[in-house]
């Protein structure tokens, strides 16, 4: 095994807590007679039943088989169209019988529209993994060459706005504006600095109660008259590795109308196109092959035993595989990860397509035939 800061991965906004609507015990009682009730984080599927709430309002499930728990907790979860996922301190274990007070309940936002083939499981491995080098020199991602790149994607981008600017982090002084971009890793966009309005976009730090908490919200509207600012947009620029890297961002000030927002639009673009090009220059094939668990028309779920693939979805979540049915030419494919759990010597890698090769009609039509074939 090997040491990941964290064995259970999800992507950014893909799960809420459970609409208050959604009562559990309902739903248990639903799914038990129909996709099931499972214990999480087994290699095996361990099927449950709800035997109801006790008046302290733990819960008791009876397990068809009585696994070790490596933990005071359990997790129980069920797939009806999203996955449900609900959180157990473990109060009492009996033969077959548990029982656990509810921790927090939890679903997906996305909606499973497609069934999972879990047939191909023996038959479909994914191979020749283009991932994130493992090794990257930090200080090569922000020297000279990525300066030149991220400068020369803000001039193509932006050569309708002049004034528009990139300042490095390396050379540039320490002031309010930088100091909460690094805090919040958030843009700065004022639409009209004499009042401190923000513009109204849920990307955006709003750093109008801040300076009014620290009292410096009329020193900051008087500098701000002094500088000729009526609006004012700041979007930092960061590596995404392990971490965030603050390496640089873009400015534009306007002295009397408000920045529009096809600027906000276009700085978004230059940091995934920065993004894009510094990642893909620092990527490799590693020839090997691993299982995949099972398939859907939207996505991909691969048992990962090798710890460099992990290693480098930790870096870059997002990788380019061959998927290979039996007897069939391999397909290329561009995968986002989703979803990421340890399970004892291997890792559960579940992820959406977002690329085939062939063409993306072509190459979804080839895809799906050989779904519905291995049935």
């Amino acid at each position: 095994m090997i040491s990941i800061p964290k064995t259970h991965y999800k992507t950014e906004r893909e799960w809420a807590p459970m609409e208050e609507s959604l009562n559990i015990q309902d739903l248990y009682k639903q799914m038990m007679n129909a996709e099931g009730l499972y214990l999480k984080g087994y290699d095996t599927q361990i099927r449950v039943r709800f035997k109801g709430e006790r008046p302290d309002g733990s819960h008791i499930f009876e397990m068809e088989a009585t696994p070790d728990f490596p933990t005071e907790r359990f997790t129980v979860y069920t797939t009806p169209s999203f996955q449900v996922e609900v959180d157990y301190q473990i109060l009492s274990q009996k033969d077959n019988l548990l029982l656990g007070k509810l921790i927090e309940k939890r679903q997906s936002f996305a909606v499973r529209q497609d069934p999972r083939n879990e047939k191909v499981y023996g038959s479909v491995l994914a191979s020749n993994f283009l991932v994130a080098k493992t090794d990257i020199d930090f200080s090569k991602l922000t020297g000279v060459s990525s300066q030149v790149i991220l400068t020369d994607i803000h001039r193509n981008l932006l050569k309708d706005y002049p004034q528009s600017k990139v300042v490095f982090i390396s050379s540039s002084g320490a002031n309010d504006e930088v100091e909460l971009m690094q805090l919040y890793k958030k843009p700065l966009y004022l639409i009209n600095t004499q009042v401190m309005e923000s513009a109204p976009l849920p990307e955006v730090y709003d750093p109008k109660e801040g300076f009014e908490e620290d009292f410096l919200l009329d020193d900051k509207i008087a500098e701000y008259k002094r500088k000729k600012m009526s609006s004012f947009l700041y979007y930092p620029i960061f590596i995404k590795m392990n971490d965030l890297h603050f390496f640089a961002y873009l400015t534009l000030e306007y002295e009397k109308s408000p920045i529009p927002i096809a600027v906000f639009e276009l700085f978004k673009e230059v940091e995934i196109t920065f993004q894009e090009r510094i990642m893909d220059s620092n990527t490799h094939i590693l020839n090997l092959k691993q299982n995949v668990l099972n398939v859907s028309k939207g996505g991909v779920a691969i048992e990962v035993r090798d710890p460099e693939i992990i290693r480098s979805l930790m870096i870059k979540p997002s990788m380019t595989i061959d998927i290979n049915f039996k007897m069939q030419a391999p397909i290329r494919m561009a995968m986002e990860l989703r979803h990421m759990e340890e399970i004892h010597d291997f890792y559960v890698v579940g992820t959406r397509i977002i690329g085939l090769s062939g063409g993306d009609k072509r190459g979804k039509e080839i895809y799906e035939s050989l779904i519905e074939f291995f049935r």
